[in-house]
């Protein structure tokens, strides 16, 4: 059942139906392989759905070289997108309120012909897109804002196994790209990369060496219990292998849980909480194979080709887990979340409890017997 509209969303909405009336969307002729158009790809929500964007980003450039192309993204995830090649430039959402006029200001500045809703929740967002003087929004018709969508697009059949990339690059080609870049990418800088090797280096773990352990989840729904990681680690150090504890500040407690209950012959050592986000990614680039329950550095190491056990709860593997043409990622879910998407608002974390140590191990080894 989907949640009735906040205040804030139904004012926003009123607005936006006024606007369409005075403004209607005009039509949108596909662009051509030389256009000079300037676009604008908005997707101002988290981490992974950031970095999924990517993907099309790479599209759209591949399809239209001399365009130019720019990012809307929440200034917590411009890191993600500042050195990336495809791009000539990025606006940042500042937030709410008094930065509003800010933000507007510099969608002005851009001066942009089409821009494309990737992935935009909070209400202000898509209004402040039109108001900005944008002749054509390109989205689905089932976001709330569609009324201010120049081409709107049916929703992505999900029961028939449509994955959010697919739905994707259905935006980019509904403007005439190509609608094939499938494969994320993130560009970590050469500063990352010695962040990554110096921590390596202090720990006295080699590089492709050490299994990185991503003990994170935005929701406790997504969280593998604390007991199951120690296992794994236990299990991990009697094959002879190291490991390496990886995620934000929040992770720092119970990686050092985890270390805790190692033996002192073990090759372990935690990261947590101790890198930039692109430089957790440069690590993960380091490190043997990644397992991890569903976060936005599971999505980092996807898109680096990081070799990954990806566990899954709550949410739709089907949906937002990697790409099935993705190499050397295997996903292991509880057999009760088979049924279809619950919602991780009301799940307790019994799906993510009901993946087994066993489970786990085994998706291992079928990573690492896909690199052999």
């Amino acid at each position: 059942m989907a949640r009735k509209p906040g205040l804030a969303t139904k004012l926003a909405l009123m607005w936006a139906r006024g606007f369409a009336r005075k403004h209607p969307p005009p039509g949108l002729e596909p662009l051509n392989t030389g256009t000079r158009a300037r676009i604008l790809v908005v997707n101002t929500t988290g981490i992974g759905d950031t970095i999924f964007c990517t993907g099309p980003v790479a599209d759209l450039r591949e399809s239209f070289p001399y365009a130019h192309l720019e990012v809307f993204v929440d200034r917590r995830r411009e890191e993600i997108m500042r050195h990336n090649p495809r791009l000539n430039g990025i606006v940042t959402y500042q937030g709410k309120f008094k930065s509003v006029g800010a933000t507007l200001k510099a969608l002005r500045a851009g001066r942009f012909d089409v821009a494309i809703i990737q992935h935009a929740n909070d209400p202000d967002v898509v209004p402040m897109v039109a108001k900005a003087g944008i002749p054509a929004l390109v989205g689905y018709a089932s976001h709330t804002f569609s009324g201010l969508y120049a081409v709107k697009l049916s929703p992505a059949d999900r029961a028939g196994g449509a994955h959010t990339m697919d739905a994707r690059l259905a935006l980019t080609r509904a403007i005439g790209a190509r609608g094939e870049h499938w494969h994320t990418e993130i560009f970590p800088q050469p500063a990352d990369q010695r962040a990554a090797h110096d921590l390596l280096a202090r720990h006295n773990l080699r590089e492709r060496a050490a299994v990185a352990l991503n003990l994170g989840g935005s929701v406790n729904s997504k969280r593998w219990p604390l007991d199951n990681w120690r296992a794994l680690a236990q299990r991990l150090h009697e094959r002879g292998l190291a490991t390496i504890m990886v995620g934000g500040p929040n992770e720092k407690a119970a990686a050092a849980a985890v270390l805790a209950t190692l033996p002192s012959s073990s090759r372990a050592a935690s990261a947590a909480g101790s890198l930039h986000f692109m430089a957790s990614a440069a690590l993960l680039k380091a490190c043997r194979a990644h397992v991890s329950a569903d976060t936005g550095l599971m999505h980092a190491g996807l898109a680096l080709d990081v070799p990954t056990v990806a566990l899954f709860g709550p949410d739709d593997p089907k949906w937002t887990g990697p790409y099935p043409r993705q190499e050397n990622a295997v996903v292991v879910q509880s057999p009760a979340a088979s049924a279809g998407v619950i919602d991780r608002r009301k799940d307790d974390g019994a799906l993510m409890r009901a993946i087994t140590v066993e489970s786990v191990l085994k998706a291992f080894e079928r990573v690492q017997g896909a690199l052999q």
